[in-house]
């Protein structure tokens, strides 16, 4: 059986470079800071705002 590629991550913030594609300096940083307290709160089963998934959209909208 293959063995499973690790995903590659971000340096900076640990989290996977595909969530963060298209995103540079700080706003990359704010985005990994929400995605990470996003899933904080969905580990502990404890209700994510609105305003946090709203949060994660605005950042990781690509410019135009």
């Amino acid at each position: 059986m293959a063995k499973r590629r690790k995903v590659p991550k971000d340096k900076a913030t640990g989290i996977p470079k595909k969530y963060l594609s298209g995103v540079k300096g700080r706003q990359r940083t704010m985005l990994a800071n929400t995605m990470r307290q996003i899933s904080a709160l969905a580990k502990a089963g404890k209700r994510i705002p609105q305003s946090l998934i709203d949060r994660r959209v605005r950042l990781g909208k690509k410019k135009k």
